[in-house]
């Protein structure tokens, strides 16, 4: 089987195929580097302002709390479902092959990638906000849709020439990404300094609300964090490598972008990340190189997470080539309705109805690789079609997604337990699936 080490504009379904340790793109600086600049997801951000009233219901220490717990989740997660990728260089699609059949994983697939087509569309409006209130204050033209389009056009094209370019243009933005962010932090505090601490004294709610917030704010990521062997196959393969990528990369800027969210909102109380990040900023000159770097994180955070992973399921289902893949995916999210869905009320339902699903889909692969499978896949099996629908699994995350529907303000945190306790329980009880599991697996040294 051949090995794979690069995605480009005509590459096909065998790019799909492992990505052998001496061929890994990424060594631990780089990838550490290309996830700070990822990690600038706005909608982390408007996470974070939905803590605070008048959206939310927590006061400042509550949402501290959330914070912390939201990112030991979110650490933890990462590097668990990444290490399937890490050790045999097979892609997310390849992976939940295990757990859901050759054909299964694609149905599986279009669960995570769904959503990631809407983040991709949300992403491009906000950066399209920002780029209007630039043309605005300089030249005094507004022109929402026409930008709207261009993102969608520039981020296309970006992508379209392969993991390499997604790979440098990230990484190379990392420190000025960190230098605004340091910024933005500091601007928050000194002019919001007084609102902020008054938040800190108010009663809040240690109940649903709350638990609502970490749903919410793992659920933001939760779509990442299920494909992330996509890029997690591309990283060397070395001791601690996953463990102090995935948590010095993602970690520290997942909470920054939270923190930074939370003191907007008791800073502004305006819900509109650009209103919010423009209302504390000096003068206009300042406030123009912020809508800069607004429109750099929706690319940076785009290119990696939202346009990747609908790409290459398009790939594999389909045999289209990378770049085709990539422009259908930058179509369909013009159609996502993006400016409906930013909406304070309709942002965290949409994070909590997709996360009941993505949240089995999570606990199956944990569940498959860790408890059923041992740490040890077969690969070649992987790649053949003997197997095309695991029922098991797909039954497992059907179920587990409809009771998630019916607790939806804690949607993951009570269905990706349930799908995955019903996944790994059907291998013990039936004899099919006992028999399948034991004639699928090989020991492969890490």
């Amino acid at each position: 089987m051949a090995n794979s080490t690069d995605i480009t504009s005509q590459s096909k379904r065998e790019s799909l195929n492992p990505v052998s340790n001496e061929n890994r793109l990424f060594g631990l600086t780089t990838y550490i580097t290309l996830w700070i600049s990822s990690m600038v997801v706005i909608q982390i951000f408007m996470v974070g302002q939905s803590f605070l009233p008048p959206a939310g219901k927590l006061n400042l220490f509550q949402a501290g709390v959330v914070t912390v717990i939201s990112a030991f989740f979110i650490g933890y997660l990462f590097i668990v479902n990444s290490r399937s990728g890490i050790k045999y260089g097979i892609p997310f699609i390849v992976q939940a092959r295990s757990s859901f059949g050759y054909n299964g994983a694609r149905i599986a697939s279009l669960i995570r990638v769904l959503p990631a087509v809407f983040w991709y569309g949300i992403g491009s409006w906000i950066g399209a906000a920002a780029t209007d209130y630039i043309t605005e204050t300089i030249w005094g033209y507004s022109n929402i849709w026409l930008y709207f389009i261009l993102f969608q056009v520039l981020q296309t094209a970006i992508a379209y020439f392969g993991i390499n370019s997604i790979k440098w243009f990230d990484s190379l933005l990392s420190v000025v990404v960190l230098g605004f962010l340091i910024y933005i932090t500091v601007q928050l505090i000194n002019v919001g300094g007084l609102k902020i601490a008054d938040n800190w004294n108010t009663t809040g709610s240690w109940g649903m609300p709350f638990f609502a917030a970490i749903t919410a704010c793992v659920g933001v990521l939760i779509t990442a964090i299920i494909n992330n062997a996509d890029l997690a196959r591309y990283l060397e393969n070395k001791p601690r490598y996953n463990t102090i990528g995935h948590f010095f990369g993602i970690v520290p800027m997942f909470v920054i972008m939270l923190v930074i969210g939370i003191l907007a909102a008791a800073a502004t109380g305006i819900w509109d990340p650009v209103q919010a990040i423009v209302s504390v900023i000096p003068n206009p000159i300042v406030a123009v190189a912020m809508m800069i770097f607004i429109i750099v994180a929706q690319f940076t955070s785009n290119l990696t997470i939202n346009i990747k992973p609908p790409a290459l399921v398009l790939m594999e289902t389909f045999n289209f080539t990378w770049g085709v893949s990539v422009i259908i995916v930058g179509v369909l999210s013009i159609i996502t309705f993006p400016w409906l869905l930013i909406t304070s009320s309709a942002f965290n339902t949409f994070i909590a109805f997709y996360s009941a699903f993505l949240g089995p889909l999570l606990g199956i692969l944990i569940a498959d690789y860790y408890f059923v499978h041992k740490q040890n896949f077969d690969v070649d099996a992987l790649y053949k079609r003997d197997i095309k629908y695991n029922w098991l699994g797909l039954g497992s995350l059907l179920i587990g997604g409809v009771i998630g529907v019916f607790f939806l303000s804690i949607s993951w945190m009570v269905s990706m337990p349930i799908s995955a306790i019903l996944y790994w329980a059907g291998y013990k009880v039936f004899p099919s699936y006992k028999s399948h599991k034991s004639n699928n697996e090989v020991e492969i040294p890490s």
